[in-house]
């Protein structure tokens, strides 16, 4: 019973654990420093707890007792974190960081503060352990072996459930606060369990010596106590050293994702909780525990080195995961599965060995007289390894060696045990022999793994588990690649002359190198990124940007002489230096000296400078990134603003890809009560550029300060050319992106209900987009001039380059449309299939006017009705009225002499919509309604046209009230299909203000 409460136990812990990375996370920032912190100071907790009962657990008459009113302290604690969390971070940002200034000083206070906040609970976990431990051992006597590798298999296969529950099912439900809420109440529920088991007699080991503590006096005693205590600390830094470099290398195959990150800390629990599991019995029938934990300590290094040769093919399995499964949600959790599955073979053999180490150090002290003090001694120093491992894996071993190495040389340091355990045991020839063979294994191995397993870039650099290539192409060349401190980044040159950098094999930004040839479609989002707000401001003196990339957008940035410092915050050190491989293209970001790049978490460098900025940049990796999501929150669009001038600006970017309409509803409901006016831009065909302010922003932004100088060159390399290109981009204002947020009202990431990352994983998974907000430019309604946001371009000024954004596009087969109809030559305008298609259209329209000059037969009025349609989408929204002329007003086309009554009224209709004449729309649009349902049917398709086009007429008028009531009106006649019914219930969305 004891050991099925000790599951519980493990699983309430790593609930805990897991869930303090998130919040810690969120004060900290997610640099590397901050990760290795949190993980430090609930390891050391751990360790210090433990150490606590080595000292002074022996004087306790009932441990079982004393471990059931530790387990009440830690779920009372549970229940009350959230809201101790939630005031200290209030008062840290409001009063005391801005009072203490340097930054020195506010980073020791943060690290201060997170150990107060969680040191004392994981104090209270390392007692757990010793005290289950020895309590259980004293009502058992003469089964320490299998007591101690039940209770480590119990603890552990609890704490791996609780990785996975807390991550699946707790977070997704309830959210962060809820998760350690229901941690607590299981600790209760263990502390009652506990209390009621804990009768009965405990008796001291008789080697238990009053006022000492269990310490021994011989020599002999005192070697292999420091033997022992040495080797668990070097074994423990070796195998959290695994732990990250594994999570780490398998992020480059099966991506950085919440789920990912949680499915692999679970393999690793499970293989140490089986661990213990197999050595519970052997323990206590090996004749002498030493020799046995050497040979597992080498066993140990070899697994590790294997995994390596496992790693090599994990991006053939998961490119033949993503070719083999569908794009659903079950296929999703299939992918999960085939994620646990390479974790599972990859990293739990060698967690396997390791969960057999510690309870055969215990053992071997136990056996030699050395008393229960020394469970929590071996337990705290083993412990105390893993802090060690922890930080030199992340602060040193990777950056200066990188993953591969670091892994070989943690293998090296359990097999240099194992040898060196094994050689101090051998009292016999045979032994001699056996450390012989180990160490020739050990030399062999490392030279074999050294020489035969390398990493090939082209793979850790392919994204595989976005697009299912296990391999860049052929003609690609990886020209930088670095295991930096939170992500492997890799820069990669194609044959076509554009240069990528990925992070952790994804692409964050692309650019053409060579001058004449088209720009990438990344590099619009990067530039206009940069230009869109400083349209909005006068002059503005400083900027803050969020994320380096590629730093096309620093050096944009400084393309403005007005400013006099550019603040660039990335997290990633490596991506800073990786991206130099740009040139010429982002020098200014290198060598301008108004350019500052700070190696930090944004959060935490804003907080600590408490400078206020002209204008901040959020431009940072994807959403469905573990820890990303952060910066698309509530909390984090509250936090925003302190760091803002009295007229600033902040501009957000936010994909359209790998996402779904509900996950950009949950940003925006995050977003838009922290600001008064915001402004949405479409930078290509799906980065949206979000414009936000404390203030209402202008109308007319000034782009036309833009043209000039710098900045004009680097708006003309990416296809802008005209201040009017710009305003053609924006897709939302204020009204409508309320309007977009109210559609998904229910949900708002936030730093305490992770929306984004809960979600966004699968997302990208599935290929999703959020075609409904991406394709309003490109409606086949004239949704967005009718609201007064952006209409088509003058008929003088290009649209732009068309596979840089579709709006442009769908503008140049309409002018080409038009000249058509308008017997003009097409020329070399758009390319070639797009004049086949058109010079098809016109001859249609040509062949139907001279039959219509008599009388059409019923199936030519049915073709002519057809066309016409095509004929209003393809031109009303993307025409102005000057464009107009001679296609819907006064067709050239059109030679019917006697036309039917339907299509003469629809024609005129037509029209006044396309000469933007509201009260004619309006008229002619209630007169087609009021007869909708009379006419033949051919022109039903018609009566949508005639209700977005009644509906946008009053709108323009300012008939708001009667522009809403057209739904009451008309709605029940006029089905809501396709584009149209997209129209309709944005609309709804709209007109529903509060």
């Amino acid at each position: 019973m004891l050991l099925g409460i000790f599951v519980l136990s493990g699983f309430a812990g790593l609930i805990y654990q897991s869930i303090w990375s998130h919040y810690l996370g969120l004060f900290l920032g997610h640099a590397a420093y901050a990760q290795a912190l949190v993980l430090a100071i609930f390891m050391g907790g751990m360790a210090l707890g433990a150490a606590l009962i080595a000292r002074v657990g022996h004087r306790w008459r009932n441990l079982v007792r004393g471990y059931a009113v530790v387990e009440l302290i830690i779920g009372v604690l549970g229940l009350v974190f959230h809201w101790v969390f939630v005031g200290a971070l209030g008062l840290s940002y409001e009063v005391l960081i801005p009072a203490l200034g340097q930054p020195w000083l506010v980073n020791s206070y943060k690290w201060i503060l997170a150990g107060i906040l969680i040191l004392p609970q994981t104090v209270l976990l390392g007692m757990t352990f010793p005290l289950m431990t020895s309590g259980i051992i004293r009502r058992f006597p003469g089964r320490d072996g299998g007591i101690l590798g039940g209770l480590y298999f119990t603890n552990s296969i609890g704490a791996a459930i609780g990785v996975l529950v807390a991550a699946f099912l707790l977070l997704p439900q309830i959210g962060l606060h809820g998760a350690i809420v229901v941690a607590g109440l299981i600790n209760i529920m263990v502390a009652l369990l506990a209390w009621l088991l804990s009768g009965g007699e405990e008796r001291v080991r008789s080697e238990e010596i009053a006022g000492d503590g269990g310490q021994v006096a011989s020599d002999g005693r005192r070697r292999l106590l420091r033997i022992a205590l040495l080797a668990t600390f070097m074994s423990g830094a070796a195998s959290f050293a695994y732990e990250i470099v594994w999570i780490r290398m398998l992020s480059l195959a099966v991506g950085s994702t919440l789920h990912a990150f949680e499915l692999m800390l679970a393999s690793f629990i499970a293989g140490i909780a089986f661990g213990g599991y197999w050595i519970r019995h052997r323990a206590d029938s090996t004749a002498d525990p030493m020799r046995l934990v050497g040979w597992l300590q080498v066993w140990m290094g070899l697994a590790a080195l294997m995994s390596l040769v496992l790693y090599a093919n994990a991006f053939t399995w998961v490119g033949f995961f993503m070719e083999s499964l569908s794009r659903s949600d079950g296929a999703y959790s299939l992918f999960n599965l085939g994620t646990a599955s390479i974790a599972i073979l990859i990293m739990m053999p060698a967690a396997f060995f390791a969960g057999t180490t510690l309870p055969l150090f215990t053992v071997a002290l136990l056996r030699d007289g050395q008393g229960e003090a020394s469970i929590g001694r071996v337990y705290a120093w083993n412990t105390l390894g893993a802090i060690v491992g922890v930080f030199a894996a992340i602060h040193f071993l990777i950056p200066v060696m990188g993953l591969r190495l670091t892994l070989i040389f943690a293998a090296l340091i359990d097999m240099f045990i194992g040898v060196a355990l094994l050689r101090w045991r051998a009292d016999k020839r045979r032994s001699f022999i056996g450390v012989g063979s180990a160490a020739a294994v050990v030399v062999a191995s490392a030279s074999l793994v050294m020489v035969y397993v390398p990493f090939d870039p082209m793979q850790l650099s392919s994204g595989v588990y976005r697009h299912g290539q296990a391999r860049l192409p052929a003609g690609d060349e990886v020209i930088y690649y670095r295991d930096g401190k939170t992500a492997s980044v890799s820069a990669v040159a194609s044959a076509d002359g554009t240069f990528r950098i990925a992070t952790n094999g994804k692409v964050d930004a692309g650019i053409q190198m060579i001058g004449g040839r088209q720009a990438t479609a990344d590099e619009p989002t990067m530039v206009l990124a940069a230009a869109i707000p400083l349209a909005y401001l006068d002059r503005p003196e400083t900027v803050g940007v969020i994320g380096f990339g590629s730093g096309l957008t620093t050096h944009a940035l400084l393309a403005d002489p007005s400013l006099k410092r550019v603040d660039t915050i990335e997290i990633e050190e490596a991506m800073v230096e990786g991206a130099r491989v740009f040139a010429h293209r982002v020098d200014r970001a290198y060598t301008d000296p108004r350019s500052n790049i700070i190696i930090d978490d944004a959060k935490s460098y804003f907080s600590g400078q408490q400078h206020r900025y002209d204008l901040i940049v959020s431009e940072p990796s994807n959403p469905w990134i573990s820890g990303v999501g952060a910066l698309f929150s509530k909390e984090f669009y509250e936090f925003v603003p302190r760091f803002m001038s009295e007229d600033g600006i902040f501009l957000q970017w936010l994909q359209l890809y790998e996402i779904d309409e509900a996950l950009v509803g949950s940003v925006l409901n995050a977003m838009v009560p922290a600001f008064e006016d915001y402004h949405a831009y479409l930078a290509n065909t799906s980065d949206l550029l979000i414009v936000a302010s404390k203030k209402t922003l202008p109308k007319e932004p000034d782009f036309a300060k833009l043209f000039g100088g710098d900045m004009g060159l680097e708006l003309q390399r990416v296809g802008i050319e005209h201040p009017e290109q710009m305003q053609f981009r924006m897709l939302a204002d204020a009204e409508l992106i309320e309007a977009l947020a109210r559609l998904h009202e229910h949900r708002v990431n936030s730093d305490y209900f992770p929306v984004l990352s809960l979600k966004a994983p699968k997302t990208r998974f599935r290929g999703q987009a959020a075609h409904q907000i991406f394709t309003l430019p490109v409606l086949d309604v004239p949704l967005l001039e009718a609201l007064g946001i952006s209409g088509p371009v003058p008929s003088h000024i290009s649209p732009g380059i068309g596979s840089h954004y579709p709006r442009a596009m769908r503008t140049d087969a309409a002018r080409l449309l038009a000249r058509a109809l308008k017997g003009q030559e097409l020329g070399d305008h758009g390319t070639e299939a797009t004049r086949v298609e058109i010079s098809r259209s016109a001859l249609m329209f040509e062949s139907l006017a001279m039959k219509c000059q008599a009388s059409w037969r019923h199936e030519e009025e049915l073709l002519a009705v057809s066309m016409l349609r095509y004929l209003v989408e393809n031109t009303l929204p993307f025409l102005s009225a000057e464009e107009q002329e001679g296609v819907l007003i006064a067709p050239a086309w059109q030679a019917c002499n006697n036309p039917p009554a339907a299509y003469a009224e629809i024609m005129e209709l037509l029209e006044a919509a396309a000469s933007r004449d509201d009260e004619s729309t309006e008229l002619l649009a209630r007169d087609w309604l009021d007869g909708a349902g009379e006419r033949d049917a051919a022109y039903q398709v018609f009566d949508a046209v005639a209700f977005s086009q009644l509906q946008f007429a009053l709108i323009r008028q300012g008939k708001l009230i009667e522009a809403a009531a057209v739904e009451k009106d008309f709605g029940a006649k006029v089905q809501a299909k396709g584009e149209y019914g997209l129209a309709r219930t944005l609309l709804l969305a709209w007109f529903d203000r509060s």
